[in-house]
């Protein structure tokens, strides 16, 4: 088998042109595969964290009737107190409460639907880190007076910057109709252009004072320090509040987790892609190395090479420069993804499409490493499925005929 394996080696370096454009269209395509691969897998990671820590949080607690109804009444009872309870509880990094409700918003030129968040701000920054969004103006303080900061998308429909006043139309807990109007204290840009037309913010005292509320809010966010041990906190938060809906980020978007699974399948399937393609690359590449090398088989075979070794020296020929290429291929992908995941890709020029589809501009590659541990069995395979049709065709050769060639 080793000196199969060094006249094979011997064999591919007869032929330097053909042999390095077969190494080097392995090795373009998996750095490409790995590359596109590891994008794809950053831009969700990213759209995950963006959407867990920066707007949902891992847990939330609802009334059981908002979940679906999301009613100004379907409230929790609760203060500042209920708060410190739960920012001493272990494994929790912060909380907040929030108040929610439909609302209309309309300034001279024009109205729209959005949701109203009362929030306590300063706790909101902790948990979503929402003043890093404020491109215009100012974060929103506890004691403003009916302050409102809108997203950017929302402020151009409406025509309006800092210090325009809008008017906000929404219904209390006594099912009164009740407008209130609002100055723009701060206008917000995030990775997603419907959320930031969909959504206003403004102090959750001020908001409980026009619907109507005491001590009483709609949903407690909780991020938690680490997502491993998510499930003990979802456990103490289901005791702490029996009768209430107590929900993890995966139970309240499951979207999120298919996302995840997609991105891990479509990694493979694009991968299986690649190889198709090399693997027909590589069919051709032997195929004209074994008619180039008629005579040489049929000699080989007349002086008693056994067609056993005529087959492993065909394959053996295959799966070393499949796997030359595939070294190569993961270490430039591997360098190229450990230097791109510390200094990100910048797809800012695509600003207005990325928003759209709700994904930040700003990319870090990651890819699995069992993925690199996996490929060169994939590369194996494929190179041994497209060296056997070669190899068969070897090994149909007639030795008499092949020497008169």
């Amino acid at each position: 088998m080793q000196n199969l394996i060094k006249i094979a080696w011997r064999n591919i370096w007869r032929n330097k042109l053909r042999s390095l454009a077969v190494i080097f269209s392995v090795f373009l395509g998996l750095l490409g595969g790995i590359l596109l691969a590891s994008l794809s897998a950053g831009m969700l990671e990213g759209r995950i964290h963006s959407f867990i820590e920066n707007e949902m949080s891992h847990i939330q607690v609802h009334h059981p009737d908002f979940v679906g109804q999301k009613e100004v009444y379907q409230t929790i009872a609760g203060d500042g107190n209920l708060l410190s309870g739960i920012l001493q509880m272990e494994g929790v990094k912060a909380a907040t409460l929030r108040t929610k409700t439909h609302s209309m918003v309309a300034s001279a030129t024009y109205s729209s639907g959005v949701q109203l968040l009362g929030v306590i701000p300063e706790m909101e920054n902790k948990t979503t880190a929402f003043s890093k969004n404020i491109m215009e103006g100012d974060y929103l303080n506890t004691d403003d007076k009916n302050a409102i900061v809108i997203g950017k998308v929302l402020a151009n429909k409406l025509r309006v910057g800092v210090g325009s006043r809008i008017v906000l139309t929404f219904q209390d807990v006594e099912n009164n109709i009740t407008s209130v109007a609002y100055v723009v204290k701060g206008i917000f840009e995030t990775y997603s252009n419907m959320y930031d037309e969909k959504n206003v913010f403004v102090p959750l005292d001020n908001l409980n004072q026009h619907l109507k509320l005491e001590n009483e809010f709609h949903e407690l966010a909780v991020l938690t320090t680490d997502v491993n041990t998510l499930d003990i906190q979802l456990e103490k938060l289901k005791k702490q509040f029996p009768d209430m809906t107590v929900r993890s980020w995966e139970e309240i978007s499951p979207e999120m987790r298919y996302w995840i699974e997609a991105g891990g399948l479509f990694t493979y399937i694009f991968t299986i892609i690649i190889m198709v393609a090399l693997a027909f690359g590589l069919l051709n590449t032997m195929l004209m190395a074994v008619f180039e090398r008629t005579r040489e088989i049929g000699m080989l075979m007349a002086i008693g090479m056994n067609k056993r070794k005529v087959f492993g020296l065909i394959v053996s020929e295959t799966i070393l420069l499949s796997f030359i290429g595939t070294l190569l291929g993961i270490v430039a992908g591997y360098i190229s993804i450990a230097h791109l995941s510390e200094k990100g890709v910048d797809l800012s020029a695509f600003s207005d499409v990325m928003k759209e589809i709700g994904f930040d501009t700003m990319i870090y590659p990651v890819i699995d490493q069992t993925f690199f541990m996996l490929l060169p069995v994939i590369v194996f395979v494929t190179a041994l499925l497209a060296a056997i049709y070669p190899a068969v065709k070897g090994l149909k050769l007639n030795p008499a005929e092949a020497i008169r060639e």
